[in-house]
């Protein structure tokens, strides 16, 4: 095994020119391993290493795999750097899940140690089975070929040495020298996401096709390379097809061209994406579904907008789409209310994954507003405001999104799933013909969940059996209540 990952190392230039490495470890058998395989390269190929080791403050075992983490470095004579966090707090503090927390910290932390040299790459311990839990989990909540490819051995100043060997053959490896490590129980919780791919679906996919493991990690290899093809002919298009536009308030937009529609679909999608990201200025949870929208507006009306994540907006124009930050405006005299829509799974792109996390937007001039999804027991605290509901899981599956009413709405109003259209059902509620094209409402497709100011659907009502719910908390911009 020694000689495959030092191998691939090699392969992918993970330490050409690299003084520094900063490997993190936390006492797994993963990072046990990596750093073991490190040590024993850095006498082959000089260079130094630093370990790194984070102590969250979660887990009663914390404090062992702290204490087995200081004794494997003196044995070794590794330098080691520990810090401590409250993983807990700063997860409710910056409205993140603990482990979206956690990893924020660590990396943070490592990135900080390799400040300190003159030059440098992270090392992490992830492996195979990591990677093939990656792409089902990317598979699954419907990403594109950047999330289905995996993670790659290289990724700006990270480093996975680990990616071409399996967990059993580095726990047989470790057994094999006699080495022990520490085993973090939560990784034994089924009810999460990933430990459900990794115990229950990964089993079943080798009853299915022994190697199944193997066969989906060559596949995100596969992908890779056709990312990387893709991501060489989008720089040679980008120049025909998408133009920058400087605004008067300093921003910068970008427009993409009716000639984008020319390219083979593939190509299309990745250059909305290099161009939703290079507007962002960040990759995270820009995917398939905003790329899938922004292409979506080019058979739409002159004038037809949506709103993303991180402030994004993109409108139709005469010669295009133009894709920018909401209130970058050609005038410089900030937002109107739009004729946009805002989708729910684009606010909470992780849907059940993330239970507490909150998404916060705004309706135009007329509302600004978060979502949540919670747990819930029952439906007696249902909320009676008008501005706030709780609406079922259902309505965020349906792809539901918030914009203004179309020809054909109509909304259910009786238990027995009889409906009725939207236009009449504004015109009962006595709302002037001229206001009426300015409600909001929530709806997939023609169908109404949510009339805002007014009613939801029978369809979007909380059902007692359910234990998560979405929350919609809307406030009024001029302050009414």
């Amino acid at each position: 095994m020694e000689k495959r990952v030092f191998e691939y190392i090699e392969k992918e230039n993970m330490l050409s020119g690299v003084n520094t490495v900063v490997a993190g470890i936390s006492g797994g058998a993963d990072s046990v391993c990596l750093l073991l395989l490190l040590h024993k390269y850095a006498k082959i190929h000089p260079f130094r290493l630093i370990a790194a080791h984070v102590h969250h403050g979660l887990r009663e075992n914390a404090d062992g795999d702290e204490t087995y983490v200081k004794e494997l470095c003196e044995e070794l004579d590794i330098p080691l750097r520990i810090r401590h966090i409250d993983a807990a707090k700063i997860a409710e503090e910056k409205n993140v899940s603990v482990e979206e927390a956690g990893r924020m910290e660590r990396y943070a932390f490592f990135r900080e140690i390799l400040s300190e040299e003159t030059s440098g790459r992270i090392a992490v311990a992830h492996h195979l089975n990591d990677q093939v839990e990656t792409v089902l989990f990317q598979m699954i909540r419907g990403s594109g070929i950047s999330g289905m490819r995996g993670m790659l051995p290289v990724s700006d100043d990270i480093i996975r040495p680990l990616l071409c060997v399996k967990k059993e053959e580095i726990e047989e490896y470790l057994s094999s020298s006699g080495r022990i490590w520490r085993t973090d129980e939560s990784n034994l919780d089924a009810s999460v996401s990933r430990n459900k791919i990794r115990l229950e679906i990964l089993p079943k996919a080798e009853e299915i096709c022994e190697g199944a493991s193997e066969h989906i990690a060559n596949a995100a290899e596969r992908l890779r390379e056709v990312e990387e093809y893709l991501c060489i002919q989008a720089k040679v298009e980008e120049g025909r097809v998408l133009s920058e536009r400087k605004m008067p308030d300093g921003g910068t937009k970008i427009l993409l061209k009716n000639e984008l529609l020319s390219l083979p679909k593939a190509l299309q999608g990745e250059i909305v994406k290099n161009a939703l990201v290079r507007i962002a200025g960040k990759k995270r949870d820009i995917g398939h579904v905003q790329v899938a929208a922004v292409l979506d507006l080019f058979a739409s009306q002159v004038g037809r907008k949506r709103a993303f994540i991180y402030g994004l907006s993109a409108s139709r124009e005469y010669d295009g789409v133009l894709i920018g930050i909401e209130g970058c405006s050609a005038t410089g005299t900030g937002p109107s209310e739009p004729d946009e829509e805002i989708s729910l799974k684009e606010l909470l792109p992780d849907g059940s994954e993330h239970v507490g996390k909150t998404a916060s937007f705004r309706l135009g001039n007329s509302f600004e507003g978060t979502v949540e999804l919670i747990e819930t027991e029952g439906t007696g605290d249902v909320p009676k405001d008008v501005y706030k509901k709780w609406l079922s899981i259902a309505v965020w599956e349906a792809d539901s999104v918030f914009r203004h009413p179309m020809e054909d709405d109509y909304i259910v109003i009786h238990k027995d799933g009889s409906r009725k259209k939207l236009k009449d059902y504004l015109s009962d509620e006595k709302i002037p013909c001229e206001e009426r094209d300015k409600v909001w409402v929530l709806a997939s497709g023609n169908r109404i969940y949510w009339v805002i100011g007014k009613r939801i659907s029978e369809d979007a009502k909380v059902m007692p059996e359910e234990e998560r719910v979405l929350c919609i908390d809307l406030k009024l911009l001029n302050g009414e209540e």
